[in-house]
């Protein structure tokens, strides 16, 4: 079970029953979903993320814990060594899959370190820089 986003070619997957508990599930969508994925619809296909199991038919599962608050926090707490670099940045969305929408302007290795301390955030699954 899934949904597409047709701007992007990002597929969203719910892995269910038995896949859906498996240690192993991000490896099996890695190496046997997206790989199917990727030969079928080649450059069309954007990234394969794996939404989070306990969300319900809504997505509203997944936002107990992801908030804009608790992105704008993150953001906060690092802001003032982004700015030193010669960063900018901006939250602009968080949806309740898991994606959060950035907008930044400055150095690649910034940018980089912003995004890995997202994905530090619970319930963050995919980091998407807007313009």
């Amino acid at each position: 079970a899934g949904s597409l986003e047709e701007d992007t070619g990002n597929v969203y997957l719910l892995l269910e029953g038995a896949c859906g508990s498996c240690a192993s599930s991000t490896v099996t969508m890695k190496m046997g979903i997206e790989r199917v994925l990727r030969e079928k619809f080649g450059e069309a296909l954007g990234e394969v993320l794996q939404v989070d199991p306990d969300a319900g038919e809504d997505g509203e599962g997944a936002s107990d814990g992801l908030t804009m608050e608790s992105v704008q926090a993150e953001v906060n707490r690092i802001s003032q060594a982004i700015v030193a670099m010669g960063g900018v940045v901006r939250v602009v969305n968080v949806d309740p899959i898991g994606e959060v929408e950035i907008e930044y302007r400055g150095p690649n290795r910034v940018k980089k370190g912003l995004e890995l301390a997202l994905l530090d955030v619970e319930y963050v699954k995919h980091v998407k820089f807007v313009s």
